[in-house]
Parts: C-alpha cells; structure tokens; sequence
C-alpha cells in the first residue's frame, strides 16, 4: 500500500475573517521558551495572575467539568520549601548530579500550583453501577480528566508568554513524596491531586528555542503514514542523540 499523501488543496468553503487571528497564535507558540532560571529584578503584578487566571478559566474540558484550581504562590518562603522538596525528592530517587537544578524554583517571580479533582471523573455518562465496565469506563474519564488538567495548564503557559514571561513547566505526576509535602505545605485536601508546578518570570538570560519536527514528521492523511513510525531501537538511537544535541531527523 503506498503511503498516504496530503489531499491536492481545494478552496476554502469559508471566507477567513481575519488571519491575522492565528498568525498571533502562531507567533506566540513559536516564541514561547522554557526558562529554568529567572530575573530577581522583575516582579509578576497581581493583575498578570489575573489575566492568566482568566486565559486558564475559558480552556476546554472533557464534560465541561473544568476539573482545576490554580494555587497562586507570592511568598518566597512557600517558593524555597517548594523547591527543597523537589530537590529532596531528586535526592532520594538517586540523582545526585541532576540535569534539572529544582532549586532554581526559588528565583522565578511568578508560580502557580496546579491542583486536580480526579473525582469529577464520576460527571461523565456512565452506568453508575460498580460493575467491571463500568470501572473501565471511569479509569477512561481520569484520563480526560488529565488531559483536561493538561488544557488548562497549557493555557497558563500560553498566557504568560503572551504577557512577555518565559516558564518551566514542572511535573510532580508520580513524585509522590513531594506530591504529600506540597499537600501539607499549601494545604491541599488528600481528596485532589497536585498535578503541575508553574514558574514564569524573565529569564536570568538567553533562552534557546528547541527545535520542532515539521509538519510531514507529525501527520497522516486518512491512514496512518509508515513513515512516521519507527522502532524502538530507533527511538532509542533518536534519544541518544538529543541528549548529544539536535537530534538527526528519524530514519
């Protein structure tokens, strides 16, 4: 079968308003960097917490549970124990020399917690009954309603960096010694999970732009393109690679 090809392009049954809509979009996703280093001379107002906040409460989610809440961190104090936790955790897990230094943490501005209800998981359409299917059918909702928690995250980053800021996103997903301490810290109830830890401010320096795959590299028309697939030897020798550097295109 040979592989599939991008449809010849036909014209739009649609007058585009106005592109210039999603050439912001564009510009902003190309723009946005990963900064794990930040400015102490630049402070975060409340009114960009707000309007990040507002960006976060429009993103879409699975059953329109809007499954999150964003705990907004201001006191450095929180901010170091946050990072001694993080740290701590690297510590026990063996990683002695760590490529991520989490102590950086304490010097970004801005931070934001990230909190999920797993238990809105029950608000999608289900048989209620406790029975095997129906236990399957739940396991399936958590999962929309982390890619819910991933939606509302990611318009976090989206809107700070509309606002000029650089951010880490910082994932305690299975970092469950650190997950119990941010629990106490920011009193959290046992009942929600944390999830995500945002950091953004001003970059304490340059930020290099990753590379991106290209289009071709990402997607199939009508039928999943063999091209794109590739082993895991060469998944394995694409990985070597980009801890060399930029990784060589996958053959």
């Amino acid at each position: 079968m040979s592989a599939p090809t991008a449809p010849a392009p036909r014209a739009p049954n649609r007058k585009i308003v106005d592109r210039r809509r999603y050439e912001a979009l564009v510009d902003l996703l190309q723009r946005r960097a990963t900064a794990r280093r930040f400015s102490a001379s630049h402070f975060v107002s409340d009114e960009d917490y707000q309007l990040i906040l507002e960006a976060v409460r429009h993103s879409p989610s699975g059953a329109n549970t809007q499954p999150w809440q964003f705990v907004v961190i201001t006191s450095a104090r929180l901010k170091s124990e946050i990072a001694d936790e993080l740290v701590l955790e690297q510590l026990q897990r063996g990683q002695v020399a760590p490529s991520i230094d989490y102590r950086a943490l304490e010097t970004a501005p801005g931070m934001m917690v990230v909190v999920a209800d797993f238990r809105l998981s029950w608000a999608f359409p289900g048989l209620m009954a406790g029975t095997e299917l129906d236990q399957r059918f739940h396991a399936n909702a958590e999962r929309v309603i982390l890619q819910s928690i991933a939606s509302a995250t990611m318009a976090a980053h989206l809107a700070a960096a509309s606002l000029g800021y650089q951010s880490w996103w910082v994932s305690v997903l299975g970092l469950e010694d650190a997950q119990a301490s941010l629990h106490r810290l920011l009193g959290v109830p046992s009942d929600l999970t944390i999830t995500d830890i945002m950091a953004f401010g001003h970059a304490a320096g340059p930020v290099a732009k990753r590379w991106k795959k290209q289009v071709a590299d990402i997607s199939s028309w009508n039928q999943f393109d063999m091209a794109n697939f590739r082993s895991v030897a060469q998944i394995d020798a694409w990985m070597a690679d980009m801890r060399r550097g930029t990784p060589k295109k996958l053959k």
